[in-house]
């Protein structure tokens, strides 16, 4: 267990083989089309690949020294194919096509420059509505590299100021990695190996005597790194590695995705993957690729150097036996290595050992009887107690032992809590679930029910449509389940104006909106009967309308209607002078 000669011939080899696939992308990807899209040097708060829950991240975070408002620029010339404003994602985003065939995307914008936020607006004004996805024609907006097209901000799912830049191919509409592109970015630190992972990966498996996984850290001992566990590790059946690991940059302490990752068995490749396109069908593979279970337990990713049985990312250049290796009792030991590296070249590397177990261990015994087997190559469909699911083909990543039972409810629900296997288990896809209420209700109550789910003690809607006499939704989850009711009209809640104010010296209105259960579904504001433009940030559950020459001076009567998912209808109206 040591970081071995960065001088033997198993890392040449591998040196020699990136530079040859760099050189090959620097003949597909264009060095020096696409210029930095900042005025100041680019520091990454985010990488391309790097794993978030459910995707990985398809663009680069650019630092933005903590600020908004500064300048983005078209990154080459192009035209606007696409300009996007949500309150969620990449909240205020821009798209630009260029001639050679690729789309850069500009995400989290402050504002357009004001040519492009007028006909934002004009248009938002004629569909009434504030997050509008907008499609400008070919060559009516043209840019030239280095225009300023929008300033940097926050907006969408953004936790603090940055610019997300993407560039992808304009026929397949995937991301590619912008690094390829030649752009520049000082980075002298290596990666972090900070654990590894071991998975007993069939009932007969066992690690260290146990049908479970076995987590270790690393520990750095005089330049040399290590596990940090004194004992050996010792495996029966197919096992599987996993590692914990991820990128530092220069001046950051924020935690980045590495750019390849490579499991090493003696001189074999076990497991080979790199970070230079994704797909954005494939995107919620992820949730196989990385130990789901310790994502929400741990809070900690330790991704998977082997593949599930459905498994249809492609960041994978090299795979042996799907990354798995079979130990006999008393095997020979297998000596291991992890070689870790960022887009820069700096790399770390993390050697063990995994030996056979003498005995054969434990062989995984369920506590819960099971109700039958889902194959992930075939539907599922299953009908219990007044619930019925249906899990399409392809939706889990390897067959699954099926539970499902219900219990009482704590809770004020329409019927008990059904119990669907557990929320550990991942997805590729949602499902359709179907749950009646245990006693017969009007059709007017039920068109006011949600399918929940309870997790953790806490309540969250997963949505629902009435469907003769039941509820019908589509989790993304396994987990808990069952029917509540939304008779509450959303709230609202003024914040900076009241009966009477004058509001002259006021720069904007602002309203903080929510709604107990079913979420909000749309609001809509009016001034002397005139439809108003209302921004909306879900962070702060804020919405609002900046004073401009749609509300003139004088006195004005504001009509607020707020709606939530299931039609409840909550309405605010006040008379103010501007």
């Amino acid at each position: 267990m040591r970081i071995i000669s960065p001088y033997n011939k198993i890392l040449f080899i591998a040196f020699f083989l990136a530079l040859f696939s760099l050189t090959r992308a620097q003949d597909k990807f264009p060095q020096g089309y696409f210029a930095n899209p900042l005025t100041i040097p680019i520091s990454l708060a985010g990488t391309f690949g790097e794993i978030r829950s459910n995707h990985f991240h398809t663009g680069l975070d650019i630092r933005t020294d903590g600020k908004e408002g500064l300048p983005v620029l078209a990154s080459a010339n192009g035209y606007i194919c696409r300009i996007n404003v949500s309150p969620y994602g990449y909240g205020n985003a821009l798209y630009i096509k260029h001639p050679n065939g690729f789309v850069t995307v500009y995400g989290h914008l402050s504002r357009y420059n004001p040519a492009i936020a007028a006909y934002v607006k004009e248009r938002q004004y004629e569909l009434q509505k504030f997050a509008v996805d907008l499609y400008p024609n070919a060559g009516e907006m043209a840019v030239k590299k280095g225009d300023t097209v929008a300033f940097s901000g926050s907006t969408g799912a953004a936790e603090g100021p940055h610019l997300h830049f993407e560039i992808r191919d304009d026929k397949e509409e995937d991301p590619i990695n912008p690094m390829l592109f030649g752009l520049a970015c000082t980075d002298k630190l290596p990666p972090v190996i900070a654990g590894i992972s071991v998975y007993p990966l069939n009932d007969s498996s066992n690690v260290n005597g146990r049908h479970e996984p076995v987590y270790i850290n690393t520990v750095n001992r005089t330049g040399t790194l290590h596990l940090a566990a004194d004992s050996a590790i010792n495996a029966y059946g197919m096992i599987g590695i996993g590692i914990r690991t991820y990128d530092m940059a220069d001046g950051a302490d924020n935690h980045n995705g590495p750019y390849t990752e490579v499991l090493m068995d003696a001189k074999d490749t076990l497991y080979y993957s790199r970070m230079d396109d994704l797909s954005f069908g494939a995107m919620r593979y992820i949730n196989g690729h990385v130990d789901y279970e310790a994502f929400l337990k741990k809070k900690e990713t330790f991704e998977h150097s082997f593949l599930e049985d459905n498994d249809k990312l492609d960041i994978y250049k090299k795979v042996t036996n799907r990354g798995r290796i079979k130990f006999e009792k008393g095997a020979a030991i297998h000596h291991l290595k992890y070689d870790v590296s960022d887009f820069q070249g700096n790399n770390t590397e993390l050697l063990f050992d995994i030996g056979g177990e003498t005995v054969r261990g434990s062989i995984r015994r369920d506590t819960i009887k099971y109700k039958g087997m889902i194959s992930w190559k075939k539907p599922f469909d299953y009908h219990y107690k007044g619930m019925s699911l249906h899990i399409p083909t392809d939706a889990i990543f390897q067959n699954v032992r099926f539970y499902c039972s219900d219990a009482a409810s704590p809770l004020h629900t329409l019927c008990p809590i059904y119990h669907i296997i557990n929320e550990y288990v991942p997805l590729s896809s949602s499902y359709t679930l179907n749950i009646s209420p245990s006693a017969p209700l009007p059709d007017s109550v039920l068109r006011k029910a949600v399918i929940i789910q309870w997790t953790g003690g806490r309540i969250h809607s997963v949505g629902g449509a009435y469907d003769s006499g039941s509820i019908i939704a589509h989790p993304k989850s396994f987990g808990d389940f069952s029917i509540m009711l939304d008779l509450v009209r959303p709230e609202i809640k003024p914040l900076n104006i009241y009966k009477g104010k004058n509001m002259s010296k006021a720069t904007d209105i602002e309203f903080e909106i929510s709604d107990n259960l079913s979420g909000i579904a749309g609001y809509n504001a009016y001034v002397d009967g005139k439809w108003i433009l209302m921004g909306y940030n879900p962070k702060k559950d804020m919405i609002y309308y900046t004073f401009d020459e749609h509300v003139k001076e004088g006195n004005h009567h504001l009509k607020l209607v707020v709606t939530d998912n299931v039609g409840n209808v909550n309405t605010y109206e006040v008379d103010f002078t501007r």
